[in-house]
């Protein structure tokens, strides 16, 4: 049994019920939402073109007696999802991803994720009314690419949400992030270098022309040497997307894609200016004119709130989902993780909070084909539940009790 220590023994047992209640209702619905998973995981769709995900998703929602807005912030695949209480009180956002990769389909596990926040949000519909409050459930498309998060906040989704709880696949394993640097990941930039310059026969005339590859090549170098010169936590990494189209003209078009990496969104703005400084050098060195762009926008660094974390891994035990921490990494973790996310963004925007959740025994990769199969197998399918009704049990104690929510925003201001 799930118990609140700080109340008194009639509120602990009317809060009891309300645990009682939303677990039933995960456990009766479980059919409909991993028939949800199950139908975005046999039809990957990839970044802004998560039209079925989406639908699926929104009609289910409204099946449980949300009120849904489609398309939120301009996105075609974007929904939010509302249920109020019974009056005023914190609006609790949970958020879903549903997009999948190219080629791979959904080796980020994003179905389950999907999926959980689903089964946290139908087991909220059932206890909404006895509740103050508002619950979300926010579809937030394109997270593997286009930045669909951070869109959604720069056209005031997110206005209004004092609370964002998540989840995601965890390999093997279970954690939740409660101190520092635990849940913490590397913000990115992508950057796009496209350089013009003027064609001519590479044989006949070439001192005529102006090579564009050429630029791309001393781009790649002097980004290179730049790598001796940051600090440990950056990462440069890119592709060669455009370099000529035969050997015998010289090529007036080059362009490359890059992703600059780093422990905070203010050290990738650092690293960005130095990187852009290079591939101006490289345009000078060759004659070649720069066109610089971003593809998408920039990730922040995610900045956990350890108090809903110690708020979400107090919930795990009650559903039968104990950390898992095989090989010590979590408890061990030194420094921010290898990956980012846009939920980095919402992190500095409201306090939020994840649960990441085993669907494998074994070590598995990130972005594989086995974390596709693992996404569909019978572990990660009932962990994704698992983790639904621990969201659920969390949102609750912050729906009735305005002190978590305050301690909470606390520590989002420094206070804590």
């Amino acid at each position: 049994m799930v118990q609140t220590q700080t109340q008194p023994q009639s509120a602990t047992a009317d809060r009891q019920a309300v645990y009682d209640a939303v677990l039933a209702a995960i456990e009766r619905e479980r059919g409909a939402i991993l028939d949800v998973a199950d139908a975005i995981h046999a039809n990957p769709e990839l970044a802004l073109e998560e039209h079925a995900a989406a639908a699926r998703l929104a009609e289910t929602c409204e099946r449980y007696g949300f009120a849904v807005e489609r398309g939120s912030g301009g996105l075609p695949t974007a929904f939010t999802a509302r249920r109020h209480g019974i009056g005023p009180g914190p609006a609790v956002a949970l958020l879903a991803e549903y997009d999948a990769l190219p080629g791979l389909g959904h080796g980020c596990g994003h179905n389950l994720l999907a999926g959980s926040t689903l089964a946290a949000a139908v087991g909220l519909a059932a206890v909404i009314d006895r509740l103050p409050g508002e619950v979300l459930l926010i579809g937030t498309p394109a997270e593997e690419a286009e930045g669909g998060k951070i869109r959604l906040i720069e056209a005031g989704a997110f206005a209004g949400v004092d609370i964002a709880l998540s989840s995601h696949h965890g390999g093997n394993e279970t954690r939740v992030a409660v101190r520092a640097p635990q849940g913490t990941c590397l913000a990115v930039a992508h950057l796009r270098f496209a350089f013009h310059g003027r064609t001519a026969h590479a044989a006949a005339d070439p001192h005529e022309g102006i090579n564009a590859l050429n630029a791309v090549i001393h781009c790649f170098t002097g980004l290179d040497a730049l790598r001796q010169h940051v600090t440990p936590d950056v990462r440069i990494h890119g592709i060669v997307t455009d370099g000529g189209r035969a050997p015998n003209v010289v090529p007036d078009f080059a362009a490359a894609e890059f992703l600059v990496r780093a422990a905070s969104v203010e050290a990738v703005d650092a690293v960005v200016a130095r990187a852009v400084a290079v591939a101006e050098g490289a345009a000078t060195m060759t004659g070649a004119t720069l066109e610089l762009s971003r593809p998408s926008p920039t990730y922040a660094d995610v900045r956990p709130n350890y108090a809903l974390g110690r708020l979400l891994r107090s919930k795990l035990a009650a559903v039968g989902l104990p950390e898992r921490d095989p090989d010590g990494r979590h408890d061990n973790q030194t420094g921010p993780g290898a990956y980012s996310t846009d939920l980095g963004n919402v992190s500095r925007l409201i306090p939020t909070a994840t649960i990441s959740f085993a669907i494998s025994e074994t070590p598995i990769r990130g972005h594989s084909l086995d974390v596709v199969n693992a996404s569909i197998s019978p572990l990660g399918r009932e962990n994704a539940l698992k983790t639904g009704k621990a969201l659920a049990l969390a949102a609750v104690d912050l729906l009735a009790d305005p002190a978590l929510v305050e301690e909470a925003r606390a520590e989002f201001r420094g206070g804590a």
